[in-house]
């Protein structure tokens, strides 16, 4: 495959003396290291502290998308609309020995599953957690982890790193539950508060995703863990099938259904929210919506599982996430749909309201749905929000848009009731495309927000600056990592700012690129993850890459814009120059790069 690049060094070089002011980058990198030893994707980052020095992150066995979350069906229900083969790809994995993926993708992973469950092969851990300091065991060795947050807390004057993990397995293979949230100290390895269920049926299902400290309208104080706890079993009725198909589903080989992974998490959960005053070793929280969004409070003997969680708190206690309705009447008939929940002067939740103008919908409050608008969007989620009240969230698309079925970051501001898809339809221009006066027009374009500070700063993840071809039917867009500034509506790509010069002006490139970015502080300092090459001609042919987690500190005293040309490097002058990517390895390293969502090939009957 060739790429062209089609814009001209000479009109880039003789634009780029008004552009960087100084010799130092805007960001100084630092490559994070972490100890999650046992896994081979990743890490990706979580959080970091608003000081800084603490930060968490995650990694995988098996090749996973960097979202999954068996608890989150927003990460894995979307039908497939890319080529069989790379469908089959992320499923299967690779099958060449020398890739990462060698027959280790999700088919892997679910089959594991299976096999600990049944006894036929030892615990092993597919999912990898960490803080700065250490390892995360979660509830034991040999199980699954992820980090989530972490936090030093005022109310409690000290840190903590919050998440969820699985039981350990007995010897006769059984295990007291398959997720549960907790909190421990930042330098504990072990979780040393676990977060309870409502519903403890097969030991419930609770998942941890943000700490804050809040404080409510009448003065209340409270530090608040927030996520998602079980209420029934998911499918209809009392049994166990769907739990059962999510957690031992069989040694099978089902690409449409990802060995049954779109039947998770097997239960019907809710959004919650456990207070923690720092004595405690088991918490039972409160829920913070009594709803979903079918009006209903029971799964009410429907076949759909209905999934929400709280994604983020602000310190007024309005928590954003998501919740389920019922699309269609099958066992993966849900779709979710961004919420904002807000408590009354004394910290007490009600039902959860939508944003409908995300997905550009109607909704009375019963679950009824435009017919004609819902087609349109698969799901939306609340990401985050900042204590201003402005939500930051994204939508993912099910219908077609330009050979596309994009996902579109939101801003939503909750006391004006306006949005602003500040993305849409736009690509994130590089600093040459934007030297050289090109428009950020192209339908179609992803860009998804994972984190915003309080000075209204967002990081994510869109389509790189060469990325425009078609992808329904065929491949993904490679991803890179941008900056989006919501008071100025300018945008970035993070790799661009990397660069240093010389007191000749000879610029340097780190030989970075930045996959996505997920996390960022009120000081502007953001966590990213991509890869770094050994050289010029392996960063352009991207060949032979490294993983990497990087920690990426701003120059306050400059603006973006001041950062060095990373375009006038010897990695990039040449950047006309077609290159051909060749072999086995540089495939996976290629397809790697790439956004590979949760993939299947499913149909459901609308109701």
């Amino acid at each position: 495959m060739k790429y062209t690049k089609s814009i001209s060094i000479i009109a880039l070089l003789s634009a780029s003396s008004a552009w960087a002011a100084t010799t130092t980058p805007y960001y100084d990198v630092e490559i994070l290291s972490v100890d999650t030893d046992g896994s081979i994707i990743g890490p990706f980052p979580s959080a970091i502290t608003e000081e800084g020095s603490l930060f968490a992150a995650y990694a995988f066995k098996a090749q996973l998308d960097q979202d999954i979350d068996l608890g989150l069906p927003f990460t894995f229900n979307q039908t497939c609309f890319y080529d069989d083969d790379i469908c089959d790809f992320a499923f299967e994995g690779s099958e060449s020995s020398a890739d990462l993926s060698f027959e280790n993708g999700y088919q892997a992973w679910r089959n594991a599953m299976f096999d600990i469950d049944a006894g036929n092969t030892d615990p092993s851990s597919y999912f990898f957690g960490a803080t700065s300091n250490i390892n995360i065991e979660g509830f034991g060795s040999d199980t699954d982890v992820k980090v989530t947050d972490v936090v030093d807390s005022s109310f409690l004057s000290s840190s903590f790193a919050v998440g969820y993990g699985s039981a350990p397995y007995a010897s006769d293979a059984t295990r007291d539950f398959v997720r549960r949230g907790f909190i421990t100290d930042a330098s504990t390895s072990t979780a040393s508060v676990s977060l309870m269920p409502d519903f403890d049926t097969d030991g419930g299902f609770t998942s941890a995703y943000k700490m804050r400290d809040v404080e409510y309208s009448n003065g209340d104080k409270k530090t608040l863990i927030i996520g998602s706890s079980s209420k029934s079993l998911s499918g209809g009725d009392d049994d166990t099938d769907n739990f059962d198909l999510c957690y031992s589903s069989g040694d099978t080989d089902e690409v449409d259904t990802l060995n049954d992974l779109v039947y998770c998490p097997g239960f019907d959960t809710q959004a919650w929210a456990w207070e923690y005053i720092g004595t405690e070793t088991e918490i039972t929280g409160f829920a913070l919506a009594t709803k979903w969004l079918d009006d209903n409070t029971t799964n009410e003997g429907s076949n759909a599982t209905y999934s929400a969680a709280a994604l983020d708190i602000n310190s007024a206690g309005i928590a954003v996430g998501v919740s389920s309705y019922e699309y269609s009447d099958s066992d993966v008939g849900a779709r979710q749909r961004a919420i904002i929940m807000t408590p009354s002067d004394d910290g007490v939740y009600g039902e959860p309201t939508a944003i409908t103008s995300a997905t550009d919908e109607s909704y009375d409050g019963s679950g009824d749905y435009d017919d004609d608008d819902d087609d349109t969007y698969y799901n939306s989620w609340a990401q985050t929000i900042t204590d201003d009240n402005i939500v930051m969230g994204n939508r993912q698309y099910s219908s077609s848009k330009n050979v596309n079925k994009p996902i579109e970051m939101f801003i939503y501001d909750i006391d004006n009731d306006s949005i602003d898809f500040p993305l849409e339809d736009k690509k994130v221009l590089s600093t040459k495309q934007r030297l050289a006066g090109d428009s950020s027009s192209r339908d179609g374009a992803n860009s998804r927000g994972y984190d915003m500070n309080n000075n209204g700063l967002i990081v994510g993840k869109a389509d790189a600056y060469d990325q425009i071809s078609p992808v329904s039917g065929g491949s993904p867009r490679t991803q890179s990592a941008f900056l989006y500034d919501n008071t100025s509506g300018d945008s970035w790509f993070l790799e661009d700012l990397l660069c240093s010069a010389d007191a000749d002006g000879v610029v340097t490139h780190p030989l970075i690129r930045l996959q996505s970015a997920t996390a960022i502080n009120d000081n502007g300092v953001i966590l990213a993850q991509g890869y770094i090459y050994d050289s010029n001609n392996d960063y352009t042919n991207k060949t032979n890459a490294s993983q990497i987690m990087v920690k990426l500190t701003p120059d306050l005293t400059s603006e973006p814009d001041n950062s060095p040309n990373c375009w006038e490097s010897e990695a990039l002058v040449n950047s006309d120059t077609p290159y051909k990517r060749s072999g086995g390895a540089s495939f996976w390293l290629w397809i790697f790069a790439l956004p590979l969502i949760l993939v299947r090939r499913l149909s459901v009957n609308k109701k």
